[in-house]
C-alpha cells in the first residue's frame, strides 16, 4: 500500500491536513517562494502492549494528532539543504551534501535538532542509492529548502522523533523520484526503523509503524516476528459516541541513563532470566539470538519452543488472535507453577541454582550486558505481566472485530476494562508506574474515562485515556486541570495545560500534499 498523496483536486482532504495553508504561508514569509509540496508525519500513543516489544510480542498503538509537517522546496540545481524551524528556539541551519554521492556526517556527539533531519535523510539516501544506482551512487542528492512545524511534545513518550524522521525521510524520497514515484508504507517503516541509530538510540519499530500506517479510526495491530508489520483494525461504529483519546502528560520525567539500573535495564535482564528459568523447568531449549539484548532467548521463544516439545507444533506461533489467546494463557498458567513458591523474587544464588549454574557464571551470563542494581529478581512479576499483557492485546483485538455492541457503553466498559487491567499490571506487576501516573488515572476514571493507563515506558510520561467524544472528555480535561495540574504544579501557564493535555481520536499515518 502507497503512501497517501492528497492535493487541492482530492475528493477529500483529511482533518490532520488543516495546517497545510499555515505552513504555505510561513514557508513563503521564510524563503520568499512557494513550497512544492509538503510531507506530514504524527505521533502516537500506544494502547495496549506496554514491555512486550522486546519479548517480541505485538503491540496495539494508534496514530494520534499531533505532528511534524515539512513543507518543502526542490532545488534542482544545488546541493544544499536550508532548514528553518517553526520553533524558533530551534536556529536554521544549513548545510551542503557531499558532491560524490556519500552520506552526510552525523556527529551524535553534538546535540543539535538537525541531526535527527540527518538520520532520515541518511537512511531516505540509502533508500534511492538502492533504488537507482545509476543516479545516486557517485552523485549528490537534491538540493531543499526545508520549514519544520511540529506539536508533537518532546520528551513526553509520543515520539516526536520518529514523526520528524518519518516525515524527513519521505520528503527527500518525494524531492528526488517526483511525485509520480509512490513510495510504499511497508518502505518508508522498514527504512526509518534503524534512522534514530545514527543518534545513538536504540529503538525498536512501534513508533516508526504506528506513525507511517495509521489511518482514521483504527488502531494498529504491529507485529515484530516473523517481520515488522502494521496492520490497522477499525474502531467498532457507535451508535451516539465517537471514540476519542484523552492523552495526558504527567510532566514527571525519569532520566532514562540514571535510572535505567533499577527500571528499564533491569526489566530487560528479568524477564530473559525468565525465559530461561522456565526453559530450565520444563526442560526445553531456547534458541540464542545473537545481537539481540542478551542473546538468551526471550519469552516468546519459550512458548514457542514449549508448544513445540509438548504439543509437537513445530511452526512458531505467527501473530493468529485465537491461537495467540489459547497459547498465552497457557504461558500464564506456567508461570504460576513455575514461580509461585517464589513470588517474593530470586537472590542471584537462587537464580544460578534454578538454571543449574554457578554463581560467577550467571553474573557473567546475564548481569554485565547492562549494568544493573537490584535485591531479588523478580522474575513471577516481570514474567506474568509480559504474558498477561501479551493476551490483552489479542482480547482487545477479538473485541474490536466481534461485531456490534449492544451499546455505546458496552464497547467503552469492555474496552476500558482492558486498559485498566493493563495499567494494574504496569503497576504492580512491572513497577513500571509513579504516583502521578496513579493520581492522573484515578482522577480520569471518576470523571468520565473508561479506560486509563500509563503510556510508553513509564516511570512518568504520558498517560491515555478512553473517552467518549463531547462533554465527557471536557470533564475529564477539567478535572484533570482542576486536581492534578494546578495542584501539582501551582505556578502552571495555561499554554502549559494545552500542551501537556492532548485530545485526539486515531489519525491518519505518513501522507504527501502536493501544491
Amino acid at each position: 500500500m502507497s503512501i497517501p498523496v492528497f492535493s487541492t483536486s482530492s475528493d477529500y482532504i483529511p482533518a490532520a491536513l488543516k495546517k497545510v495553508p499555515s505552513i504555505l504561508e510561513k514557508f513563503t514569509k521564510v524563503y520568499n517562494v512557494k513550497p512544492d509540496f509538503v510531507a506530514r508525519s504524527p505521533g502516537r500513543v500506544n494502547l495496549i502492549g506496554e514491555h512486550i516489544d522486546y519479548c517480541d510480542f505485538s503491540v496495539l498503538p494508534l496514530a494520534i494528532d499531533v505532528d511534524m509537517i515539512l513543507g518543502i522546496k526542490v532545488l534542482s540545481n544545488e546541493s544544499s539543504i536550508t532548514l528553518t524551524n517553526d520553533d524558533e528556539r530551534f536556529a536554521q541551519r544549513k548545510f551542503d551534501m557531499p558532491l560524490d554521492g556519500s552520506y552526510v556526517e552525523i556527529d551524535a556527539s553534538v546535540s543539535d535538532w538537525s541531526n535527527y533531519f540527518k538520520c532520515g535523510l541518511h537512511v531516505a539516501h540509502e533508500y534511492l542509492k538502492e533504488k537507482v544506482p545509476e543516479k545516486y551512487a557517485n552523485s549528490p542528492l537534491t538540493g531543499l529548502q526545508v520549514f519544520c512545524q511540529g506539536n508533537v511534545p518532546t520528551g513526553s513518550g509520543l515520539s516526536s522523533s520518529a514523526a520528524f524522521i518519518c516525515a524527513v525521510a519521505l520528503a527527500v524520497v518525494r524531492a528526488n523520484l517526483g511525485k509520480d514515484y509512490h513510495m510504499s508504507k511497508q518502505d518508508l517503516m522498514k527504512i526509518t526503523v534503524v534512522a534514530e541509530h545514527y543518534v545513538g538510540v536504540n529503538n525498536g519499530g512501534m513508533d516508526q509503524a504506528a506513525s507511517v500506517c495509521g489511518e482514521e479510526n483504527h488502531a494498529l495491530y504491529v507485529e515484530f516476528k516473523p517481520e515488522l508489520k502494521a496492520t490497522s483494525f477499525k474502531f467498532p461504529k457507535m451508535k451516539n459516541n465517537a471514540v476519542e483519546f484523552v492523552i495526558a502528560n504527567t510532566l514527571v520525567v525519569s532520566n532514562k541513563f540514571e535510572t535505567a539500573p533499577t527500571n528499564y535495564n533491569l526489566r530487560v535482564v528479568e524477564v530473559t532470566v525468565a525465559a530461561n528459568v522456565l526453559a530450565a523447568k520444563y526442560g526445553v531449549s531456547l534458541n540464542s539470538k545473537q545481537g539481540d539484548g542478551l542473546s538468551k532467548g526471550n519469552l516468546r521463544d519459550f512458548m514457542n519452543a514449549y508448544y513445540a516439545t509438548y504439543q509437537n507444533i513445530t511452526t512458531p506461533w505467527n501473530g493468529d488472535v485465537d491461537s495467540g489467546i489459547e497459547r498465552l494463557s497457557k504461558m500464564i498458567d506456567l508461570v504460576d507453577e513455575c514461580f509461585g513458591s517464589k513470588k517474593n523474587g530470586y537472590t542471584v544464588d537462587e537464580a544460578a541454582g534454578a538454571l543449574n549454574t554457578s554463581k560467577e557464571e550467571f553474573t557473567s551470563t546475564y548481569l554485565t550486558t547492562f549494568p544493573v542494581r537490584f535485591q531479588v529478581l523478580k522474575l513471577y512479576q516481570r514474567a506474568r505481566h509480559v504474558y498477561s499483557e501479551s493476551l490483552r492485546v489479542l482480547k482487545a483485538l477479538k473485541l474490536m472485530t466481534s461485531g456490534s455492541f449492544e451499546s455505546d457503553e458496552d464497547f467503552f466498559k469492555s474496552f476500558g476494562s482492558l486498559m485498566n487491567s493493563s495499567q494494574e499490571s504496569c503497576d504492580k506487576l512491572y513497577e513500571c508506574s509513579c504516583p502521578e501516573t496513579d493520581k492522573i488515572c484515578e482522577i480520569a476514571l471518576a470523571n468520565g474515562s473508561y479506560g486509563s493507563r500509563l503510556t510508553g515506558a513509564g516511570w512518568g510520561g504520558c498517560t491515555v485515556h478512553l473517552v467518549p467524544a463531547g462533554e465527557s472528555v471536557e470533564n475529564v480535561k477539567k478535572a484533570l486541570i482542576e486536581q492534578y495540574y494546578k495542584v501539582q504544579f501551582p505556578s502552571i501557564t495555561a499554554a502549559e495545560i494545552d500542551e501537556a493535555i492532548i485530545v485526539s481520536k486515531p489519525t491518519i499515518g505518513s501522507c504527501l500534499y502536493e501544491l
